[in-house]
């Protein structure tokens, strides 16, 4: 599983960075342009998310009467939820399943970050063993020996012993930007500390102006101080526990999802009005020809009923007039 993984989704991001490496001679530029291309390469996702996403507000207070009224019997709370998102036409799983899609280029990317020998220079496990045993860097360090070793290689008197043991042409790669090693872990010893917090920074400004873009109002209690800070949380970790290239790409994607999120937000509030005008009208048309068509049905009865009070109606026969006592008298005689 794990060569599979490597060969599908490493392999082919790794040589997308060396890629932009190549042409910039940049790390922390190539980082910055390969969060660019993957935050286009997720593009339509993010697109057909949105929609979701926005569709699950508006219902929200929908959803949160069902709560009110159905919220001691779980199963006919779900049953009614249920009939209610397909009542909107709306997926229950819409507006999440999208946000999960960045998490394997995350990894793949942390994958081949920490190991820049093998990624990035492109050298074989033998070459890297006997470059290590050179510059006595012990491999118990794991992945992160790696690093170690590719630090190394800036300096000249390095490069030349880990020359000397292979016949390779080592191009060391130049992980400075901005005055700080992308290859090293931040510390609070280093420029590098500044990484993880403009990380969480950005990531907090991200999730709070996709809040304000929705125009809706924020969730109560718990679930929107979760909202706020489970990003920037995730991005303080990550940028205090890997490769400062992690943090600079987790920066760069939260400052393309700021337009992207103003953007799409825009857009799909226009579509979703106009499709909540036109069912309104729909609706609208539908009660009036209902209500017409129950006046219809109305005028009907009441004139068939007349036409059977008028087939049906009693004749009335005229009494003759009785005889008087004097005609009376007159027969018997």
């Amino acid at each position: 599983m794990g060569q599979i993984w490597d060969f599908l989704i490493v392999q082919p991001i790794a040589f997308l960075l060396r890629s932009m490496y190549n042409l910039t001679h940049n790390y922390g530029v190539a980082i910055l342009l390969f969060a660019l291309v993957a935050k286009l390469a997720l593009l339509w996702f993010a697109y057909k998310g949105k929609r979701g996403m926005l569709q699950q507000q508006r219902i929200a207070p929908k959803v949160q009467e069902l709560q009110k009224k159905h919220g001691k019997d779980k199963q006919k709370m779900q049953q009614e939820q249920a009939k209610l998102y397909q009542a909107e036409g709306v997926s229950m799983f819409g507006g999440c399943l999208w946000m999960f899609l960045p998490f394997p280029i995350i990894i793949a990317l942390y994958g081949a970050v920490r190991q820049p020998l093998t990624y990035i220079m492109q050298l074989s496990s033998d070459v890297i063993e006997r470059i290590s045993e050179a510059l006595e860097v012990s491999a118990t360090e794991g992945f992160f020996s790696e690093l170690t070793i590719a630090n190394m290689l800036s300096d000249p008197a390095s490069l030349a012993k880990a020359q000397s043991v292979v016949t390779e042409v080592l191009h060391p790669v130049n992980f400075g930007f901005l005055g700080v090693n992308l290859a090293e872990v931040p510390s609070f010893t280093s420029l590098s500390i500044l990484v993880p917090l403009l990380s969480a920074f950005f990531s907090f400004l991200s999730v709070w102006l996709t809040q304000k873009f929705s125009g809706r109002p924020p969730a109560a209690g718990n679930t929107q101080m979760l909202t706020y800070l489970l990003g920037p949380g995730i991005s303080l970790w990550i940028g205090f526990t890997l490769p400062a290239a992690l943090g600079v790409y987790w920066i760069a994607q939260s400052l393309f999802q700021i337009p992207q999120e103003y953007f799409l937000t825009k857009h799909w509030n226009k579509k979703l009005d106009e499709e909540e005008a036109r069912k309104a009208e729909r609706e609208e048309r539908r009660k009036t020809a209902e209500a017409a068509q129950k006046e219809e049905d109305r005028k009907r009865r009441a004139e068939r009923i007349a036409e059977q009070n008028k087939k049906h109606k009693p004749k009335r026969y005229k009494l003759q007039n009785k005889p008087s006592a004097s005609e009376k008298e007159q027969e018997e005689e």
